[in-house]
């Protein structure tokens, strides 16, 4: 559970970590960090549901914190939705993963 000063708490089902309302416009920002600089992560289901299935006035973010650790070396850079058109909006997809469930009966 997360929470921001002064804020209600976090809610990982949500699909994004804050959102910023502007006028019309809702903006959701779900951050990932590395200790390193591989230019990867994972998404979560709630985050692939989120991401894929925006209103019309809003907008989904990346925020990835490279070199989280080494407060010299850490960068933020702020990435499109990877379910914005053109498909994969420039990302490469690495690996998919699938949870299945079955009936024994």
């Amino acid at each position: 559970m997360h929470r921001l000063a002064g804020a209600q708490p976090g809610d990982d089902r949500l699909g994004y970590d804050f959102l910023i309302h502007d006028g019309d416009a809702t903006y959701l920002y779900e951050v990932k960090a590395s200790i390193g600089n591989s230019g990867e992560f994972d998404l979560g289901a709630s985050e692939v549901r989120r991401a894929s299935h925006l209103k019309l006035d809003e907008t989904y973010f990346i925020v990835y914190v490279s070199h989280v650790f080494d407060r010299s070396r850490r960068a933020i850079t702020v990435l499109p939705n990877p379910f914005a058109e053109p498909e994969l909006a420039g990302y490469q997809l690495i690996s998919t993963q699938m949870r299945l469930r079955f009936n024994l009966d």
